[in-house]
């Protein structure tokens, strides 16, 4: 018995005396060398890192699969129901994904010293309706048939479906001291700063001037619509419509 014990206490000793000599080459190898075990985690997670980073960087608005085509040749579903929220303030509804987005544009601008109003943010698919039948009711008292109302108010005022405003992801700014909707308020230091530089909040000018005959809209200075930033800054900078940037990346409609 007292010889086992002793064999037991011998052993023990050394795992012991063992053990703590390979934990101590072990520190001594990560002091000396602590770039191996970074480049091997590097190693590890390169496939991981690039991915996450592309993720990252393409929101949602980015990815063409996610831009809403809306005009008159694909009206927008009937149940589709935008994430609205409210834009302080301003009195509107927008779409949830633009809200900080169109809040940063509008405070920057106001730090240069502008003052704009968002005169409409969403717009339900009733009251475009009601504000389509006031227009082409208007044009009829003045000796229009309803179709001559009705071809010369959709140059304007979009067709039941087919407004952008629907989605919530389209607003009308206007200067402040300003609010008519007509050819003077692109002459309005508001809408110019707007042009110049919406696209770096991810809006374009939806309806450009001399684009009439790609959108079926007449020039609508006051008119943004958000499709994220890197849409926006090519479709801005070539100076071409949603349209044409969505032909030229294949885009199709179901």
């Amino acid at each position: 018995m007292r010889f086992r014990r002793t064999m037991t206490v011998i052993v023990g000793v050394f795992f012991l005396v063992f053990g703590w000599r390979t934990v101590t080459l072990a520190l001594h190898s990560l002091q000396n060398h602590p770039d191996s075990i970074s480049s091997r985690q590097e190693e590890r997670f390169a496939d991981v890192i690039p991915a996450y980073s592309a993720q990252k960087e393409n929101d949602i608005s980015d990815t063409t699969e996610e831009i809403i085509l809306v005009n008159k040749d694909h009206p927008l579903e009937e149940t589709y129901q935008p994430d609205l929220v409210k834009l302080r303030d301003y009195g509107v509804e927008v779409d949830r994904e633009i809200y900080d987005s169109l809040l940063s544009m509008l405070q920057d601008g106001e730090k240069e010293g502008l003052e704009f109003w968002v005169a409409s943010g969403y717009r339900s698919m009733e009251r475009q309706r009601e504000l389509l039948d006031e227009d082409i009711e208007a044009l009829m008292k003045k000796g229009s048939s309803p179709s001559e109302a009705y071809e010369e108010v959709v140059q304007e005022t979009m067709p039941v479906g087919c407004s952008e405003h629907a989605t919530g992801l389209a607003v009308d700014i206007v200067a402040k001291d300003y609010q008519i909707l007509d050819e003077k308020q692109a002459r309005t230091e508001e809408i110019q700063w707007l042009q110049d530089h919406c696209s770096r909040y991810g809006f374009i000018l939806r309806y450009p001037e001399d684009k009439e005959d790609i959108t079926n809209v007449s020039y609508e200075s006051w008119h943004f619509r958000y499709v994220g930033v890197t849409a926006a800054k090519e479709i801005m900078e070539k100076g071409i419509t949603l349209e044409e940037y969505l032909d030229r990346i294949d885009y199709s409609v179901e």
